[in-house]
C-alpha cells in the first residue's frame, strides 16, 4: 500500500459512475493543517532580531551623524557628520547662496559676494554631543526640527549693491503694474483688465535678502512673498464693475431736442466723452462739457440779440440786431436738465429749456413769422401785418430824439396788453406826466404802442420837436387794429 499525501485528492484518472455522487464527499474536501505555535514563535523571534539589528545599526550610525530632523539656521543637516555640517557653514558657502525666483527669470545672490561669515565655533559639535544616538528612531520618524541658530554676518553695503544690480531693476526689464480701467468703445464702455507687471518692491526685497542670509534661506519666490508692486484695482473688483454699470447707464441716455424747425440728438457718441471715472472708480459727468454744449446750443439756436435780415413792407432789406424778441436757451436750467437726463439713463424727446420764446420758429434765423407790427421811424409810419397781409397802416409819432427819448430800434416782444391804462412818468424838462389811454401794449420797458387821442396830427417830422417819451403814439383806430391782432409775445419791429 502506498503512503497517502498530506491532502487527499480525488482520483480523476478512471471513469466516473453515472448520476450524482454523494458518498465520500467529505473525504474529498481539502483539509488545512493548523499553523504550529513553533512556527509563529520562530517568525516573531526573527523579526525581533531584524528590528533589533536595525535599531542597533541606526544607533551606531547616529553616533557620528546628525539626526534626520536636525536644522541649523533653517538649513537641514540631516545625516551629516560634524565635519560635514561645519564645512557647510564655514567652507561651502555656495550652499548658502540665495536664488531669487522672479516672474521672468531666476537670479542668484552669492553668499561670498556679499561677505557672508558664519560663526560656528563648537556649537555644532555641542549639538551633536547633545543627541543621544539611541533616540534616533524618534527623530527619524518625527519632526521635532531640533537645532541651533548660528550667528551670521554680512557686508550690508555689498548686499545693497548686489540688490541694486539685479536684472529685475534694469529699466528695460520693468513693466509697471496698472489698474483696470474703463474704456469707451463704439457702443458702450468696457473694462480693460489690470496689468500685474513685474516691478519689484526694492526696499522689501533688500530686507528679505538680509533676513534670508541670516536664516540661511536659499530661495526667495518674489511672487509668493508679495515682493511685487500690484495694481490697486482689478477687473473683477466690485468698485470697477459698479462703475462700468453706472458709466453705461449714463452714456446710453439719449436726448432729442425739438427746436421747432429741426431736431438735434445728444447721444452716446458725445456723452461718452463727458463720463469721468476717478482713480477710485467714482463716476461723474463733466459739468464743464455740459456747459460747453449748452453754450454751443445758444450760439446755434438763439435768435434773441442775433443779427437777422428783415424785409420791410416797402421791399427794402434791413439788418436788425437789438431787441429782446426771439428764442434764447436758459443756460443754467438747460445745464441742470441735461445732467438730470443723463443720470436717468433714459431716452427723452423734449424742447430745450427756453429763457425767452418767439412766436414761431421756421428756421435758424426765421422766427418773426407772418404776424407782427412794423414801425419805420424815418417814415413815421406803422403797419399791422397779420397772416402775411397788411391789415392796417397809419402815421405815428415816435420818441423825441432831441430830448433823449428816441424810440429804440430793434425787434421786441409785446410784453402784455392792458385796456384801459394810465401812463405816468417824468418829463424831460422836469415835472411828470399822466396820460389815460384805451390800448396799452408795452414792448421795451416803458416804451409801447398806444392810442394818443390828445394828438390831432401824426407823421411827418413832429417827433423831432413834439415827440413822445419813447412810445409809439397811434391814432385811436390804428391802435385798435393792432390791439385786435397781436398777443403777448408777438414781435414789434422798429427800424
Amino acid at each position: 500500500m502506498s503512503k497517502k499525501n498530506e491532502f487527499d485528492y480525488p482520483d480523476f484518472s478512471g471513469s466516473q459512475p453515472d448520476g450524482p455522487q454523494t458518498e465520500g464527499r467529505d473525504d474529498r474536501k481539502k483539509k488545512r493543517k493548523p499553523i504550529s505555535k513553533k512556527l509563529v514563535g520562530g517568525i516573531i523571534c526573527a523579526l525581533i532580531v531584524i528590528l533589533g539589528g536595525i535599531y542597533i545599526g541606526g544607533a551606531q550610525y547616529y553616533k557620528t551623524h546628525m539626526f534626520r530632523d536636525t536644522m541649523v539656521n533653517n538649513y537641514s543637516l540631516a545625516n551629516l557628520t560634524v565635519d560635514q555640517a561645519e564645512e557647510t557653514f564655514t567652507g561651502d558657502l555656495a550652499a548658502h547662496q540665495i536664488t531669487l525666483v522672479e516672474k521672468d527669470r531666476k537670479e542668484i545672490i552669492k553668499a561670498g559676494d556679499v561677505g557672508v561669515s558664519i560663526d560656528v565655533g563648537s556649537q555644532i559639535q555641542d549639538l551633536k554631543n547633545s543627541q543621544n544616538p539611541w533616540e534616533w528612531i524618534a527623530h527619524f520618524f518625527g519632526n521635532s526640527k531640533s537645532g541651533i541658530q548660528l550667528a551670521v554676518s554680512y557686508d550690508e553695503a555689498k548686499v545693497d549693491e548686489a540688490v541694486n544690480n539685479l536684472q529685475c531693476f534694469v529699466k528695460e526689464n520693468i513693466t509697471p503694474p496698472a489698474d483696470a480701467y474703463l474704456e469707451a468703445g463704439d457702443t458702450e464702455f468696457s473694462i480693460v483688465p489690470e496689468v500685474l507687471g513685474n516691478r519689484v518692491r526694492k526696499k522689501r526685497l533688500r530686507a528679505r535678502v538680509k533676513e534670508a542670509l541670516t536664516d540661511c534661506i536659499t530661495e526667495i519666490d518674489l511672487e509668493k512673498e508679495d515682493l511685487y508692486h500690484l495694481p490697486d484695482y482689478y477687473a473683477a473688483d466690485q468698485a470697477v464693475t459698479d462703475a462700468l454699470a453706472t458709466a453705461n447707464k449714463y452714456s446710453h441716455a439719449e436726448i432729442t431736442f425739438d427746436y421747432g424747425y429741426k431736431k438735434d440728438t445728444l447721444d452716446y457718441s458725445t456723452i461718452k466723452n463727458w463720463i469721468k471715472v476717478s482713480k477710485d472708480f467714482k463716476v461723474t459727468v463733466d459739468k464743464l462739457k455740459i456747459a460747453d454744449y449748452v453754450g454751443d446750443m445758444q450760439k446755434k439756436y438763439n435768435t434773441m440779440g442775433v443779427a437777422r435780415k428783415f424785409k420791410t413792407i416797402g421791399g427794402d432789406e434791413v439788418t436788425i440786431v437789438e431787441g429782446d424778441y426771439g428764442w434764447k436757451v436758459d443756460y443754467e436750467k438747460e445745464k441742470a436738465k441735461i445732467l438730470k437726463n443723463i443720470k436717468s439713463g433714459k431716452v427723452i424727446d423734449r424742447e430745450p429749456e427756453w429763457e425767452y420764446r418767439g412766436v414761431v420758429r421756421n428756421g435758424e434765423r426765421d422766427d418773426i413769422g407772418d404776424t407782427y407790427v412794423e414801425v419805420s421811424i424815418a417814415q413815421q409810419q406803422v403797419w399791422m401785418i397779420a397772416d402775411g397781409h397788411c391789415v392796417g397802416s397809419d402815421s405815428c409819432v415816435t420818441g423825441n430824439p432831441n430830448k433823449g427819448a428816441a424810440t429804440t430800434k430793434g425787434i421786441y416782444s409785446i410784453t402784455f396788453k392792458k385796456s384801459p391804462a394810465t401812463l405816468t412818468g417824468p418829463n424831460a424838462g422836469g415835472g411828470s406826466y399822466s396820460s389815460d389811454v384805451t390800448y396799452w401794449m408795452p414792448f421795451n420797458g416803458n416804451q409801447g404802442l398806444h392810442d394818443a387821442t390828445w394828438r390831432h396830427e401824426f407823421g411827418g417830422s413832429i417827433y423831432k420837436s413834439n415827440g413822445s417819451h419813447g412810445c409809439v403814439n397811434l391814432p385811436f383806430s390804428m391802435a385798435k387794429i393792432i390791439w385786435d391782432h397781436v398777443k403777448e409775445g408777438y414781435p414789434v419791429i422798429i427800424y
